[in-house]
């Protein structure tokens, strides 16, 4: 059993028969619901979060579970440089296994963190991964003393010669998991890992703060503050490493709206005021420990990371920077018009697809589950309903498990109708769950026409 992989246990679809299905079509003639990825944003969102890591010199962390694929997660890191990744499911970090593989065997710095306090049951998995990969390769996330005696007894018990290495997850506010570090338990969990650091073993590699709170946000400023509020919180962490340890700590900060607000602070030109209090704590810091970004969405992007407003929606394309915009969600969902309610006291439409593929997430900026774009060269789909400007356009009002109504939002006057059959792309709220709902994304790319599927990435299941 200890040599088992479970990868085996949630067998994929063939790639080949899918591209032999898909690849050539054209949108207009794919079955719905499919969900559609525009690799060419998906590359220009991953490319600017890879340049701005390398500008403020901070190292960079890809979460993979947003999109669950083995072609997004090479794009996330690139060609060159460190190849360091987190997963929510060890599923995702066996199907990552064989590019780390590659990686560390072409001489690239390449690990992964399991990034949710460990469950007793997952250790065993973990343990197997990292027998498979350079020392120090895997690491995982530490709340709580009791979970961390734990840990250590069955690394112990199963006589492996694995070193794992130990973040000690801060809460900086978002009060999900973690620790915060004016708990009374906060420093003699950090003593504890310290204390128990061997080779083999576990030790301790730093601190990680995820600001999931972030979300709520809506404004530059708020994203700004957060990722001050991140790195500070970390900085206080520090104090409680006894003196007794050596080498430098990994301190890790982001999620999405905060990570991707570091594009905010490249110069002093930026509309943020607080780029220098930011550029003063990250010198700091750098001085004596590693500053690493880590991030998932931003790739692919949705409704409510735009809602965040973390950075402008527009201009200074120099340098990387990416605008947060709905031009750059990479991510939709093809969805087709089953039946029409124009008696209705808004002109409605029933489409293809509820819940189980666009997700039940609402968004704070709007009331509804999702925006029709204007994809597909659609007329009828011309005007795109903008929660900050004017509110015309259909959007995804209500839901259901296995059906969407899309409503016409402003005058019944300027409703674009839509008839039976008309296909039309839905931007969703939450891409990760978005996505969910499927076993492949299929491909496109908005530099070559951007109407025909190019290629088609499987995305991986399983826990």
């Amino acid at each position: 059993m200890a040599n088992i992989i479970p990868v085996a246990n949630y067998p994929l679809s063939s790639q080949a028969s899918l591209a032999a299905q898909y690849v050539g079509k054209k949108l207009e003639d794919l079955p719905t619901p499919a969900v559609v990825l525009d690799r060419a944003i998906v590359g220009r969102n991953c490319d600017a979060m890879l340049q701005v890591c390398e500008k403020l010199n901070v190292g960079f962390r890809a979460h993979v579970k947003s999109h669950k694929t083995c072609e997004l997660s090479k794009l996330q890191v690139g060609e060159t440089g460190p190849a360091n990744f987190i997963v929510s499911t060890v599923i995702e970090a066996e199907n990552l296994l064989p590019y780390l593989l590659e990686c560390q065997a072409n001489g690239r710095e390449a690990s992964v963190l399991y990034g949710v306090p460990i469950a007793q049951s997952a250790i065993q998995r973990l343990l197997n991964l990292a027998s498979k990969l350079a020392r120090g390769s895997v690491n995982v996330l530490i709340d709580n003393e009791d979970a961390f005696s734990k840990f250590n007894d069955r690394l112990v018990s199963s006589a492996s010669s694995v070193q794992i290495g130990v973040f000690v997850k801060i809460d900086t506010g978002y009060n999900r998991a973690g620790i915060k570090t004016a708990s009374p338990h906060f420093r003699g969990l950090v003593e504890a890992v310290v204390s128990k650091t061997q080779n083999p073993g576990p030790f301790l590699r730093g601190f990680y703060s995820h600001f999931g709170h972030s979300y709520a946000g809506s404004s530059e400023d708020d994203a700004a503050n957060g990722l001050i509020e991140e790195l500070t919180g970390l900085e206080e962490a520090i104090s409680a490493v006894p003196s007794t340890h050596v080498g430098k700590l990994v301190l890790s900060v982001g999620a999405t709206p905060t990570a991707t607000a570091a594009q905010n602070m490249l110069s002093d030109s930026s509309s943020s005021p607080r780029v220098k209090e930011f550029q003063g704590v990250l010198e700091r810091l750098q001085k004596t420990h590693r500053v690493e970004l880590h991030a998932g969405v931003y790739p692919l992007l949705d409704c409510q990371q735009v809602a965040t407003h973390a950075r402008p929606s527009e201009g200074r394309a120099s340098q990387g920077f990416q605008p947060l915009s709905k031009d750059n969600i990479a991510i939709r969902m093809l969805v087709e018009v089953t039946s029409v309610y124009d008696e209705r006291e808004k002109p409605e439409v029933l489409v293809s697809a509820g819940s189980l593929a666009i997700g039940r997430e609402p968004c704070k900026s709007y009331p509804g589950w999702g925006i029709v774009t204007p994809d597909l060269g659609n007329s009828n789909t011309s005007s795109i309903y903008d929660e900050r400007g004017e509110k015309t356009g259909w959007i995804v009002g209500r839901i259901s498990q296995e059906h969407g109504i899309l409503t016409w939002e402003n005058d019944r006057e300027r409703c674009n109708p839509l008839t039976v059959g008309d296909k039309v792309m839905i931007w969703p709220n939450h891409a990760c769950v978005a996505g969910a709902g499927f076993g492949w994304y299929l491909v496109v790319d908005s530099e070559q026409g951007g109407d025909t599927v190019i290629d088609v990435w499987v995305r991986w299941r399983g826990w």
